[in-house]
């Protein structure tokens, strides 16, 4: 074992900023919070090459004393908290006193701070945690703080920020949770000189939504505000949407506890439970949720930002949320939907041949409605007219269809096995006899799968004329409005698009044109399709690689362009895609990891039955 030795502090503030500041956002965040802890009336964020040039927040709160200036960046330095007990009942965001020396350790940092007694005010200036200079200065009541050359002493974490666009649509983000919690503040963004949103103080948490997310967003909502009778002290302020509701809006979901903003499981499977009845697959509730209670009943000290609390009671707080909400939409005038129950097990159904093995009635995405199924699938990929275009020049990445999972049956990976459809049950699966073997198809996936090896082949094999895809113009651009966070990194992704078959252009700040589509998901609804990649875009996290927003792209496109789930297929429709999907070397999976064949070798029914 090594010799055990005290880290110096400088080092030690460079180990904690690894979990206090991830990126950027994390600056802007612990910055903007104090702020907010300072009674600020203005808040002003300014930033440069997605923060990591510079970071500005400028606020006109309480200031720091003079003599207190040095102090804050001291380790465990705080104002918020001074005893154990404080610890136990903090309203306050910032607490730990970490931050400061933390961000201080990381960057070139500066402060000029005045409170309101001072007749001047004070600059610090520090560099990779080491004081340069303190000095008397001019300036105004409040603090300004700039963050210069984030990580410029940590290469190996600035190698891994993401483009400038998508760390600025993370910091965009921050401001949004922070300022929809603080409506009565004034709030502004600005990058590289064009301001992304200003936003004056607002009267009410209604006002405030609608100046940040817009009516598109906000115009069907409920509003409630209510005191649970379950839990003395705990009450729920909220904006919610009014069903029906719309998809994709799981990045217009937002939680607070005591004005914090955080992430919970619990209180977002609660709203889903208060939704159960009004939610239809692919759906997602708009919601803002602001719950109250005693702090000496939860525990925000669990995560190094701040981002999650413990209850002291999760099924309290499960309840209260879920039948405050649930009692809400009862009375809103919106109705449950249908149930459709499957028929219980056992129980006897008379089936003609046309229910059981109904014809399509509309067409599938991509494909006129005068095509048969059957061709449009054997289409796929075939020699296309000269107006056709190749995904990329150069292949990227590895060949997805050179994996071939071991436990794939053998006919599978070009020749096509002896297919024998049998039916479809739930308007989804489909049940065929494959090669003697009792099979259960997804046919959503198996669809997805299908189409987006067809893509990957194009993007793999630009030269190969078998393999192009046709780009469609759409005779009318279609035009799309996003919001400013999903603008932002669009923007940073229209090259990605392009090489995908997608050409979009930009229309003004949040407003994009679509002009042309890969023929095969021409009807592809691209508003939606967009406001996923671009949330799944955000999620991808920092990889490091140029090709995985491309691969991403693909495998959004092809889940869109899939035929969905209650869609009938015919018996000739059930065997053309079974062929196309069997005929390619293909994993046993979905892009995104749903599985698409479940088989029962005849052995495996007997057993099941009690024969053998």
């Amino acid at each position: 074992m090594g010799r055990i030795n005290l880290l110096s502090v400088a080092l030690a503030n460079k180990i904690a900023a690894g979990e206090v500041v991830a990126r950027p956002a994390s600056v802007v965040k612990e910055l903007v919070e104090n702020a907010i802890d300072a009674k600020s009336q203005s808040i002003f964020v300014t930033v440069v090459e997605g923060g990591s040039r510079l970071i500005q927040v400028m606020d006109d709160g309480e200031g720091i004393a003079a003599d207190e200036v040095p102090l804050a960046f001291e380790r465990h330095a705080t104002s918020k908290i001074a005893h154990d007990d404080d610890l136990a009942a903090i309203m306050t965001l910032g607490f730990r006193g970490e931050a400061l020396p933390s961000i201080a350790s990381v960057s070139r940092m500066s402060l000029m701070s005045r409170c309101a007694e001072a007749d001047e005010g004070t600059e610090i200036q520090i560099e990779g945690g080491f004081v340069q200079s303190i000095r008397s200065i001019g300036c105004a009541i409040g603090s300004t703080f700039e963050v210069r050359d984030l990580f410029y002493n940590v290469p190996a974490r600035r190698k891994f920020l993401k483009s400038q666009q998508t760390e600025l649509g993370h910091i965009h983000r921050v401001l949004m949770q922070l300022a929809l919690a603080q409506h009565a503040i004034h709030f502004r963004l600005i990058h590289g000189g064009r301001t992304l949103f200003d936003v004056p103080a607002a009267t009410s948490l209604e006002d405030r939504a609608f100046q940040l997310l817009g009516e598109k967003v906000t115009a069907r909502t409920l509003s409630l505000s209510e005191d649970s009778p379950i839990q003395d002290g705990l009450s729920l302020t909220a904006l919610i949407s009014r069903p029906p509701l719309k998809k994709n809006l799981k990045k217009e979901q937002y939680l607070y506890v005591n004005l914090r903003p955080i992430k919970s499981p619990l209180m977002t499977h609660a709203v889903y439970e208060a939704y159960k009845s009004y939610l239809m697959k692919g759906e997602d509730p708009f919601f803002i949720l602001f719950l109250t209670l005693d702090p000496k009943k939860l525990d925000v000290n669990v995560h190094p930002g701040k981002l999650e609390v413990r209850f002291e009671n999760t099924s309290e707080i499960h309840q209260a949320i879920r039948n405050i909400i649930r009692d809400v939409l009862s009375t809103s005038g919106a109705g449950p939907l249908p149930e459709n129950e499957p028929p219980v097990f056992g129980q006897t159904r008379d089936l003609n041949t046309h229910q059981a093995y109904p014809t399509s009635s509309t067409p599938w995405p991509g494909w006129p409605e005068s095509q048969a199924f059957s061709d449009r699938l054997e289409n796929a990929g075939e020699v296309v007219q000269e107006k056709s275009t190749p995904f990329s020049r150069t292949p990227l990445f590895a060949q997805d269809s050179d994996i071939v999972p071991e436990n794939m049956p053998a006919s599978m990976g070009g020749t096509v096995p002896m297919i024998r459809p049998l039916a479809q049950v739930y308007g989804t699966f489909l049940l065929a006899e494959i090669d003697g073997v009792f099979t259960i198809v997804d046919q959503h996936t198996a669809h997805e799968r299908v189409l987006y090896e067809t893509f990957i082949a194009a993007w793999h094999a630009p030269g190969d004329s078998e393999k192009k895809l046709e780009i469609q113009p759409l005779l009318i651009p279609q035009q799309i409005d996003l919001s400013e966070e999903k603008s932002l990194l669009l923007r940073d992704q229209l090259e990605a698009l392009a090489e995908a078959g997608i050409k979009i252009e930009s229309f003004g700040e949040t407003t994009f044109l679509v002009r042309e589509l890969p023929a095969l998901i021409a009807t592809l609804d691209v508003e939606g399709f967009l406001n996923e990649v671009t949330e799944d875009l955000m999620d991808l996290g920092v990889t490091g690689s140029v090709e995985e927003p491309i691969r991403l792209i693909l495998a959004s496109m092809a889940c869109h362009g899939a035929v969905r789930a209650h869609q009938s297929m015919s018996l000739p429709e059930i065997k053309a895609l079974l062929e196309m999907y069997y005929q390619r070397k293909t994993p046993p999976t979905c892009p995104h990891g749903r599985p698409i064949v479940i088989r029962y070798p005849l052995f495996e029914l007997e057993k099941l039955f009690r024969r053998k």
